[in-house]
Formats: structure tokens, C-alpha cells, sequence
């Protein structure tokens, strides 16, 4: 008996299942964390370039439109693929800044917005002061064009790792070719 215990001690067969069966757990975890990291900053970066996109595009028209602008976020889903981006996803707001002369802060001339994600533009609303990043200063008669992108990235395995988080974005563009401090209509 005592020499089949002794013959026990010194087998190793199927020590390395055991082992990888202790690393697994460690394994999948890694993996799983690897995978939700690369898909928020991929997130994050197709909302930056949404926001870009839009603001660029916008700022390069003469005159912007209602029907204008419902094309452009007609096309925030493709630019969002293969992320999700529903009325309950995301928002963009679009919104038209202008500091007209004699006025004591720029106002926030016209907005649309395209979603209805729970989020209000940090930039102020129609006809109001705008509020300004640190930082970013803006002269008389001068009109920015910023679009802000909101989405809610949900996780591949929510609530195991991570949680769904809000991803903010902003674009500000000078508009090129004159101001577009115009409202139009949304």
C-alpha cells in the first residue's frame, strides 16, 4: 500500500489539465477584458468621427436646411456600424453659434437634433448664452458649428467586467464658405 501511494506522488499525468483548468477562469477574463476594451475606444472613436464628420460637412455648406441636416443624420446609423446607434442610443445635436456684434456673449442661434437619448447639449440651448469650452474663445461676429455626439456603449458581457458607459463627443468646425447663423427649421 505505502509503495502505491509512493507511485502516486510521483505520477504527473494530468497535471497539465488541472493546471489549465485553474487558469481558464483567468483566461476568459483576460479575454473577455481585452474585447470590452477594444470595443469602447472603437466605440468612442466612431463617435469622435461622427462628430467630426457632421460639424465638417456642415460647416462646408453656403446654407444649411432642415431637409439638409435629416440627410446628414440619416447616415449616423452607417457611420456608427456596427455599433447601435437607435433613438435610444444616441443623440447628435447640431447647433449653429454666433457672438453678433454689441452682444455682451455668443448665443447658441439654431439646434437640431437627431435621437432622444436623455442628454441636452452642453453648448446651451436655442437663443440662449452659449456656454463656451474652457479655454476656447470665440470673437464679435464670429459663428461656430458644433455637433455633439451622446451614445450609450453597452458591453459585450454586461455587468460581468464593465457597465454600460456614456460617451461624449464634440466637433467644432468654423463654417468656410459664410455664416450659417440662418435657422433652418428644425
Amino acid at each position: 500500500m505505502l509503495n502505491h501511494l509512493r507511485k502516486l506522488k510521483r505520477d504527473v499525468r494530468g497535471v497539465a489539465a488541472i493546471e489549465f483548468a485553474l487558469l481558464l477562469p483567468m483566461l476568459i477574463a483576460l479575454l473577455i477584458g481585452c474585447l470590452e476594451v477594444t470595443f469602447k475606444i472603437w466605440s468612442t472613436q466612431k463617435a469622435e468621427k461622427l462628430a467630426v464628420t457632421l460639424s465638417d460637412v456642415v460647416a462646408q455648406s453656403t446654407a444649411v436646411t432642415s431637409s439638409d441636416l435629416n440627410k446628414l443624420t440619416g447616415a449616423v446609423d452607417r457611420i456608427m456600424d456596427p455599433f447601435p446607434f437607435g433613438a435610444d442610443k444616441g443623440k447628435v445635436i447640431i447647433s449653429s453659434v454666433y457672438w453678433q456684434q454689441d452682444d455682451d456673449a455668443p448665443k447658441v442661434n439654431w439646434q437640431c437634433s437627431y435621437g432622444s437619448y436623455g442628454s441636452s447639449s452642453q453648448f446651451g440651448v436655442e437663443g440662449a448664452d452659449a456656454t463656451l469650452p474652457d479655454g476656447f474663445t470665440l470673437n464679435e461676429k464670429d459663428n461656430i458649428i458644433v455637433t455633439e455626439v451622446f451614445y450609450e456603449y453597452e458591453p459585450i458581457a454586461p455587468g460581468l467586467l464593465f457597465d454600460t458607459a456614456a460617451i461624449y463627443r464634440k466637433a467644432i468646425f468654423k463654417p468656410r464658405l459664410g455664416l450659417l447663423t440662418a435657422d433652418p427649421g428644425c
